[in-house]
């Protein structure tokens, strides 16, 4: 998986690859960590007698010498000449100020490690901390003191947004228990409503993480017995859950043997060095995994790793537009497509199993994308028009070749780890695609790979317990209880009741019958998680669509584009798992992304407005 050239550049591997193998502190580390730490790295030049750092200075970057001497000036008047390695090692520690004065003897070239590159190298390679403070400690005639560096917490006061959060957690379930009969609910109907009332204010003020108010919801159900436990617990024994589970530990290890950055750098030397070819790779990416992983969270999973080696990569500062529209990108590419495929998520087998006989005949895969082409051709087209224009930036990041090369150049040949993690996708994807034949589900598939790496040690018990994302599983899980509470109590029915007078509107203005469900949906994705939301609005309109005499695949299409619309990140599971992975240093802009995201929700309902004359061009309407 090389580049275009199969030889490393010369001057760049004696200007920063050579230097960083050779160094006794730097040298010792993963040669995979050392390739991500490449693009941080910079040159930098003092004069003989120019000041580096002052004694007490904040601790920031380290360097390494390249060329020439420094010397360092101690606190008590002793000095020491450094002629090779690091200097500024304090970077390494948690120490806040430098312990000595670094001035150049001569002429100094100096290769200069930003603090937040270091800092992540070790946490890669956590014996490197311990060989800074042993160099810290050698480079001294006295003993130093090693205390750590006092934290400093800020003290988060409650703000206004918190306590009318709170206020309401208290207030509106109260109300609900006041009210809740005279709206014709039964007793357990309106104490679940309270509940569910609590959870979501505490989802849409944000006032804990967000795998909280989905395990108070799990315990406050079978606590108060609104629903068996058989079925409430069933979230965490579903096919979705395994999937989710499965997917995110393959993830892992394609993530920490270092294939993902392999893939990523071998695709940015083939492809034009110009930011939108970089954003296609992503958005191409999730796209051909669309048809094949039947979960958005699971694509999530796999495509988040190569955005954010890409942001890396390309040295995209956080918050930077391009850092935004490569997180935008990446997103889209997993889930804008979610509809035009049977099999790209499982709620879409429930329309499926909700049409009539005959109507299924007719809705094989092939006919179901094609049925759907002008709908995905629309929120495509329209996302490929709208990323450059409102999250594209006038500055052209331009990838280094010798650097992408050298950092080629440094991972070496491909690795045990990085061979089971290439065989890991491979037999998920082929699993996936000859389910027909085989007849094993594809959550099987992945728990059998996954249990695979477990076996044979490709996944690590630490990285099994760390780097999976388990806070999000038990977020997972809690909506599919939160889901089964609402319908053993009741309220999908009682819903739907509330819902039916709009049944007429198929018959003699579907247009409109479009806007009013665009609005019907989005109030109920405010409080219903996406796939509830889904399988309810199917449930209701696509019988109705067969009394009135309309298609009710278009319904169901219809119920599946809407239905994936959201405003807040509570509302949509698998952005909150990309907010967990992506939203970290250097980070994207959230209010940029959801901005950008509320536009696109407008783009679902016309790309549903032009598949109007196709379907009626189709016979379908």
């Amino acid at each position: 998986m090389g580049g275009r050239s199969s030889v490393i550049d010369p001057a760049y591997a004696d200007t920063f690859v050579q230097p960083l193998l050779d160094d006794p502190l730097l040298g010792r580390c993963q040669h995979e960590t050392l390739a991500r730490l490449l693009p941080h790295l910079d040159e930098r030049e003092l004069k003989a007698g120019e000041t580096l750092y002052a004694l007490g200075d904040a601790t920031g970057n380290a360097w390494l010498i390249l060329a020439g001497s420094v010397r360092l000036h101690f606190a008590d008047g002793q000095n020491q000449l450094i002629e090779r390695g690091v200097v500024g090692e304090e970077a390494g520690t948690d120490l806040a100020g430098r312990m000595t004065t670094a001035i150049a003897e001569t002429a100094l070239r100096l290769l200069e490690i930003p603090l937040f590159s270091l800092r992540a190298l070790i946490k890669s390679n956590p014996d490197l901390g311990t060989r800074c403070y042993q160099l810290l400690l050698s480079r001294s005639s006295h003993e130093t003191s090693l205390g750590e560096k006092e934290s400093k917490k800020e003290v988060d006061a409650g703000t206004w947004r918190e306590m009318i959060g709170w206020a309401l957690t208290v207030i509106g379930p109260g109300l609900i228990l006041l009210f809740g009969e005279s709206w014709g609910l039964r007793d357990n109907a309106v104490i679940f409503l309270a509940m569910f009332c609590a959870t979501v204010v505490m989802w849409v003020f944000t006032l804990v993480d967000e795998y909280v108010p989905s395990l108070f919801a799990l315990l406050a159900i079978l606590v108060l017995g609104l629903a068996p436990p058989e079925v409430v617990l069933s979230g965490f024994a579903s096919d979705t859950f395994f999937l989710a589970m499965s997917v995110l530990g393959l993830s892992t290890v394609i993530v920490a043997s270092g294939l993902s950055y392999r893939f990523l750098l071998w695709m940015l030397l083939r492809l034009p060095n110009h930011p939108f070819w970089q954003n296609s790779a992503l958005l191409i990416t999730g796209m051909l995994l669309t048809p094949l992983v039947p979960s958005i969270n699971g694509r999530v999973a796999l495509v988040t790793p190569l955005m954010s080696d890409m942001v890396e990569t390309l040295r995209l500062p956080k918050g930077h537009p391009d850092t935004t529209r490569l997180a935008v990108t990446a997103f889209t590419g997993a889930s804008v497509l979610s509809a035009a495929f049977l099999t790209s998520k499982s709620v879409n087998f429930v329309i499926f199993s909700l049409l009539q006989p005959q109507t299924q005949a007719q809705f094989s895969w092939l006919h179901w994308f094609a049925a759907s082409a002008v709908a995905a051709a629309v929120m495509l087209g329209s996302h490929l028009i709208l990323s450059p224009m409102f999250l594209g930036s006038k500055e052209d990041r331009h990838l280094s070749r010798p650097q992408l090369v050298a950092q080629l150049h440094l991972l070496g040949k491909i690795k045990g780890r990085e061979w089971a993690a290439l065989f890991g996708v491979l037999v998920f994807t082929l699993g996936v695609a000859t389910a027909a034949i085989h007849k094993v589900p594809p959550p099987w598939v992945a728990l059998t790979i996954l249990y695979t790496l477990l076996l044979f040690g490709f996944l690590r018990k630490r990285e099994f317990k760390e780097k999976i994302d388990w806070p999000f599983l038990v977020y997972l899980g809690g909506l599919a209880a939160i889901t089964a509470g609402f319908n053993a109590v009741g309220l999908n029915t009682w819903l739907a009741g509330k819902l039916s007078g709009i049944g007429g509107l198929l018959q003699g203005n579907l247009e409109l019958f479009l806007l009013v469900l665009f609005g019907v949906i989005f109030l109920i994705r405010l409080v219903v998680p996406i796939s509830a939301t889904i399988v309810i609005a199917a449930a209701v309109f696509m019988p109705l669509a067969d009394v009135y005499g309309t298609n009710s695949w278009v319904v169901g299409m219809a119920v599946l584009v809407l239905g994936e619309m959201w405003f807040f990140p509570y509302q949509c599971s698998y952005y909150m798992q990309f907010r967990n992975s992506a939203l970290k240093q250097p980070g994207y802009n959230e209010k940029t992304f959801l901005l950008y995201n509320a536009l696109m929700n407008l783009v679902k309902l016309a790309a549903l407005y032009a598949s109007v004359p196709y379907w009626k061009w189709l016979g379908l309407l």
